[in-house]
């Protein structure tokens, strides 16, 4: 949200024929605009500026967001928001350099719930102390992204205060200072979760154990993924007396070893959600034995070595589960056999690089009716109708990721080629996939054997997200597309060669709600594209057009007034 929101900017009075509506019947029509409209609608006049500002519900949709900015005492941002009534709980500031600016920090500060910094210079650690200590009484939740200190000593710094509500601390791609370390350690007594992901600290981590350490009657979630963590660190934080982890996402620390694993779940047996991607190809004596640690898990993420009998060793023993994610390192056929496997709590499963043997996933399928978000990433199968035939059984399916499905053509989507197909099983009735009526999001992405026929027998009332990134698709299927998903809000067309400007009026004048488009490597848009994006995107705040040759720089700068436009990627000459 733009920062340039204050009072000057609203008009004299109310449209005609809604100022008698009360103030409750405005909330109620108020509450269900989309982002854009609820800022054109706070500017339009006095009273509902008034309603829209004085609503905590409704200011809770702004973001106080500063990008490119030097913040400094007296600059331009600290005079306007004094000036103005309005309140934020998210800032976001993004490639500021930020100084000690203590009138911004007393006005906006005492509201403030959610802060984020990416990518910004502060002067000192003392200046995000004093941030801290102006957000004291209400921020939750601080991630520090990419952030850089001119200095960072504390030795002068007075820690007079205490964070009460702040729970979630994230540390992202930033060098993390064991004077930090000290800081929150001092200021944050009830921390609950900690995120460090492609971070680093100083010497071998004493700092982070000890802070750990410091928090173990209320931290129950630590993220250290993409970091040096090592043996040693997670031994000690696993034997922290009184810590009860219930999340750890450990992703791609490469330093670790199934031991190390196995030694964190016997002294953290409250650990529910565990995320072990990409580090180790685990096999079936260790998956026996994290189980038998670990028997209440509810969700886990892991890469699997060649198992002999995936269900009997690991999958019986979780009764809980609801969220699988497991990644096949062998390419084996029929490694990941799962058709044994009885769980109607399972909401979300994600396989990626397997390849099904025969009868597997309807058999699978019927027995986890329940799963709502499914992804089969690059997955190969023995008999492609079986994939078709487990639909069957999915009819609360919600989310669908077949990214890279090789085996899968036109006919997939066709229902005639169902009436043909010999059923394996007498109990599953025909249900092809178009019947999804709950689906909201379809990721059919390199896909490379879809066209257009694809595209017209889709029909997903509800569906908001589509990625067909690659695909060979043109007008044709878009306009059908676009008829029969009225919803589509998020549409990814990138290095669809030929999309072409009818496609993109389609795609504009059809989805009255589309928020993001992604057209990068279009190559046969032209100006024409731009004309339909400018006339009827009313709604859109992501938009990519970058690698679109035959867009004019003078085109690509128009882009940049699109009033509800957020975020734009393209590139222009100078």
């Amino acid at each position: 949200m733009d920062v340039s929101i204050d009072n000057s900017s609203v008009g004299g009075g109310a449209p005609s024929g809604v100022q008698s509506l009360p103030p409750e019947v405005l909330y109620a029509i108020f509450k269900n605009l989309r982002m854009p409209d609820l800022a054109s609608v706070r500017q339009t006049c006095p009273q509902w500026y008034d309603i829209v500002t004085n609503n905590r519900s409704l200011m809770n949709r702004f973001v106080l967001s500063l990008r490119s900015t030097l913040i400094y005492e007296g600059c331009t941002e600290c005079t306007m928001l004094m000036n103005t009534r309005s309140t934020f709980e998210k800032v976001c500031l993004k490639a500021c350099e930020i100084r000690w600016s203590p009138s911004l920090w007393w006005s906006v500060g005492n509201h403030v719930v959610e802060l984020t910094l990416n990518d910004c210079v502060v002067y000192d650690v003392e200046t995000l102390i004093n941030m801290m200590r102006c957000t004291r009484t209400t921020l939750r939740s601080l991630t520090l992204k990419s952030i850089k200190f001119l200095t960072y000593s504390i030795d002068k710094v007075p820690f007079d205060f205490r964070m009460e509500r702040l729970h979630s601390l994230t540390f992202r791609s930033s060098f993390v200072y064991d004077e930090l370390f000290r800081a929150f350690k001092q200021i944050s007594p009830n921390l609950k979760t900690l995120k460090l992901t492609f971070s680093s600290y100083e010497h071998w981590g004493e700092q982070l154990v000890d802070f750990v350490a410091h928090h173990r009657t209320t931290l129950e979630a630590i993220t250290l993924s993409y970091t040096k963590v090592n043996s040693a660190i997670l031994q000690q934080i696993g034997r922290i007396e009184t810590l009860r982890l219930r999340k750890v996402s450990l992703k791609s620390c490469y330093e670790l070893k199934e031991r190390d694993i196995l030694e964190l779940a016997r002294a953290q047996p409250s650990i529910v959600h565990l995320n072990l991607d990409n580090i180790f190809s685990a096999n079936e004596q260790f998956l026996r034995a994290l189980s038998a640690f670990l028997p209440q898990m509810k969700r886990i993420k892991l890469r699997v070595a060649r198992i002999m009998n995936l269900h009997l060793s690991f999958l019986a023993h979780l009764k809980q589960l609801n969220y699988l994610k497991i990644t096949d390192s062998t390419h084996v056929k029929g490694n990941l056999d799962l058709s044994a496997y009885e769980n109607p709590a399972l909401e979300k499963l994600y396989v990626s690089a397997a390849t099904f043997s025969r009868n597997i996933l309807p058999r699978f399928f019927e027995r986890c009716p329940n799963i709502r978000s499914l992804t089969l990433y690059q997955c190969t199968y023995e008999n492609i109708h079986d994939l078709q035939l487990a639909f069957s059984h999915l009819k609360g399916l919600e989310y669908l990721n077949l990214q890279r499905t090789f085996d899968i053509g036109d006919s997939f989507f066709n229902r005639d080629v169902f009436d043909t197909v010999v059923m394996p099983f007498e109990r599953i009735r025909f249900y092809p996939i178009a019947n999804l009526r709950k689906l909201c999001y379809l990721n059919l992405s390199h896909c490379r054997d879809l066209s257009d026929q694809t595209l017209m027998a889709l029909s997903f009332p509800l569906l908001k997200k589509i990625d067909l990134r690659g695909l060979h698709i043109t007008e044709a299927g878009i306009e059908s597309m676009v008829r029969e998903c009225p919803l589509l809000e998020y549409v990814l067309v990138d290095a669809c060669k030929r999309i072409c400007d009818n496609a993109v009026l389609f795609l504009c004048r059809d989805l009255k709600g589309l928020r993001l488009l992604n057209l990068e490597g279009c190559k046969a848009i032209t100006d024409l594209s731009v004309e339909h994006i400018m006339r009827y995107c009313r709604s859109l705040v992501w938009l990519n057009v970058l690698n679109c040759p035959q867009l004019t720089v003078e085109a690509k700068k128009r882009l940049s007034t699109l009033r509800s436009l957020r975020s734009l990627h393209e590139h222009v000459e100078t």
